[in-house]
């Protein structure tokens, strides 16, 4: 599998601490992902949406043909308006990128609640058609859209738009470590929509117990619940050809609270036995004592140094145990 770098592991404390490179920058983004040794790198759409013809022209000389830019739209109500889908796929086009990701609310930590069953479930059925016409603009286009599991959607529900939506330019970016986030394992979520994947997003994460569930923090790939070489030879074994990229998020750590049933409301049916037992399983297993501190760094109010120090940390030690399994 070929293993990238996203934007999305960092945050803006590199610039305001003033380091170079700069990885909310195409250009020191690519800087890092050679530094680390990795084949390809996601960011914004709009980082390169800016560029003019003759721009666009050099950056994929630079690039060359070994190396792959994926884009992300972030989060969006495409029911109301598609355009930016519809202008990261024009980007897309125009770089060579072969996936474009995009999520489809801004709901987190599996709770759908604001919406309830209902109106979560028309939220959904919404987005058929404008997913629908964005596809067929991604045909055209000779790129797919892979939405992401972005602590919203459970697999049987990114299943569905999937097959409601149809074609084979629509699909999935999985992301690992968000499974946990809906009460599911990784490797169960990867399996169900293993038909539909196009991209994958590599993310761990430390359990904190909670009255009310757990908090998810992020961590270097390897040092959390995740079971990485189980997960990396299934990849290897079922699709070889989908690229990955070290993805570590959200430097708020996210709290789950499954352990209250109406969190669970929104939910299609779904087996109760294996999916949440499995995930639950994990997440008790992995549990850390509770006087473990729960926060990061950025949450904790540190300096824009510490915070940038941070995340540099858990990339290179992300980057030394995916060497040390043989992934990269």
């Amino acid at each position: 599998m070929k293993i990238g770098l996203c934007a999305w592991s960092f945050t803006g404390k590199h610039r305001e601490a003033g380091h170079e490179p700069d990885p909310h920058q195409i250009e020191g983004l690519l800087i890092m992902a050679d530094r680390y040794g990795l084949a390809s790198v996601e960011g914004a759409s709009g980082w390169l949406g800016v560029m003019s013809d003759a721009q666009i022209d050099r950056f994929r000389q630079d690039l060359g043909n070994t190396r792959h830019v994926f884009l992300d739209t972030g989060s969006h109500d495409y029911a109301r308006d598609l355009t930016p889908l519809s202008s990261a796929i024009d980007v897309a086009a125009r770089i060579g990128s072969p996936v474009v990701r995009t999520t489809i609310s801004g709901l987190l930590e599996g709770d759908r609640r604001s919406l309830g069953h209902d109106g979560w479930r028309q939220h959904l059925v919404a987005l058929v058609e404008p997913l629908r016409r964005a596809a067929g603009a991604a045909q055209e286009a000779g790129v797919v859209i892979g939405i992401e599991n972005h602590q919203d959607l459970c697999s049987h529900e990114l299943v569905w738009l999937c097959e409601h939506v149809g074609g084979a330019h629509l699909g999935v970016t999985l992301d690992v470590g968000n499974a946990y986030a809906v009460g599911e394992r990784p490797a169960a979520f990867a399996q169900r929509v293993q038909p539909f994947l196009k991209h994958v997003h590599l993310k761990d994460y430390t359990v904190h117990p909670t009255e009310t569930g757990y908090r998810l923090k992020r961590c270097a790939l390897g040092e959390g619940v995740v079971d990485w070489p189980a997960m990396f030879a299934w990849f290897d074994a079922e699709c070889p050809q989908v690229e990955a990229c070290i993805e570590l998020g959200a430097t708020t750590a996210r709290h789950i609270r499954l352990f209250e049933p109406s969190w669970w409301e929104t939910y299609p049916e779904r087996p109760f036995i294996p999916d949440a037992i499995d995930a639950l399983g994990d997440l008790q297993r992995a549990a850390q004592p509770a006087e473990t501190d729960w926060r990061t760094p950025h949450e904790a109010g540190k300096a824009a140094d510490a915070c940038a120090a941070y995340e540099i940390a858990q990339i290179e030690a992300s980057v030394t145990y995916l060497k040390s399994i043989g992934a990269v």
